[in-house]
């Protein structure tokens, strides 16, 4: 079946689902297939970013995510545009253009590659209609419409909330969080410039261990990342709990009492020998306190 290359123009942002779960993320214009399911993307002539300001806080399982766009219409024409966010697991969706509220409609589609997609300059991401895949390719969409005059800037804001992937709500040495978002799809805007990625932590999840990005740490759990241009790759970073919390989550971990039951051969005549030493010890010490 002929896969249809969809006319207009592409933003992406980030965060939020993994293997495990994995959160994908972007905002896109496609129109809709003329044959076929598949959803591809082309450069757009018309519409720069100008700026982007990408929140993520995480709030225990849940991290919630504001994405706020500075866009302009550099032509001087009235442009009309479908748009299209795209993460899996997504909840409590807001989207407005300059704080008006807009109208949205949601679906679910597979994420897949297109390695034979020459249109989308490099990008190869391309979602599918699909009843089944696997859940690190499951990815819901918000399609909604926007309009911008002749030269018109705008601040478009889209909002949601996802469940965090890894293991999140595990309390023991295994917990952690993982976001994963898709960032180069924005180079199919005309122009795209200044991007800013504030992370806040929760206690439970307070340590960036892992990041393909380089963060900086404004205040204790505030992370920050900033760059006058779009990143070549797409962010992914891994949460973690406090060493603190990882020692006493050993003591949780029911393998951790396993692994004591299956060395008991070894560490019980340790044991027994050491406490046999410091009975030695002690009643040698009394004996010669006695003495004196």
């Amino acid at each position: 079946m002929k896969k249809t290359v969809l006319v207009s123009f592409l933003l992406i942002l980030l965060t939020a689902i993994s293997i495990p779960t994995v959160a994908y993320a972007n905002m896109a214009a496609p129109d809709l297939p003329d044959i076929g399911s598949t959803v591809t993307f082309e450069k757009n002539d018309s519409i720069s970013v100008l700026s982007e300001v990408l929140d993520i806080t995480v709030k225990g399982e849940f991290a919630q995510i504001v994405a706020k766009y500075t866009m302009k219409n550099t032509t001087d024409n009235t442009v009309t545009t479908p748009s299209m966010f795209i993460s899996p697991n997504v909840s409590n969706v807001a989207v407005t253009m300059n704080g008006t509220p807009i109208d949205y409609t949601t679906k679910s589609y597979a994420l897949d590659l297109a390695e034979d997609i020459v249109s989308t300059d490099g990008w190869k991401y391309v979602l599918v209609e699909s009843d089944y895949s696997p859940d690190d390719r499951k990815v819901d969409t918000v399609t909604f419409e926007l309009t911008f005059n002749g030269g018109q800037q705008c601040e478009v804001q889209v909002s949601y909330d996802y469940r965090l992937g890894g293991r999140p709500t595990r309390t023991d040495n295994v917990r952690y969080g993982e976001i994963k978002y898709l960032l180069t799809p924005a180079s199919m805007w005309k122009d795209f410039t200044n991007i800013t990625i504030n992370l806040y932590l929760d206690d439970n999840l307070p340590v960036l261990s892992k990041s393909n990005l380089e963060f900086e740490k404004i205040s204790k759990n505030h992370y920050q990342y900033t760059s006058t241009t779009l990143p070549s790759e797409d962010l992914e970073i891994q949460l973690d709990i406090t060493g603190w919390r990882n020692f006493w989550g050993q003591f949780k971990n029911p393998y951790f009492y396993m692994a004591i039951v299956m060395m008991a051969p070894i560490w019980l005549p340790i044991l027994l020998i050491v406490v046999i030493v410091v009975i030695v010890i002690v009643v040698k010490h009394r004996k010669k306190k006695q003495q004196q």
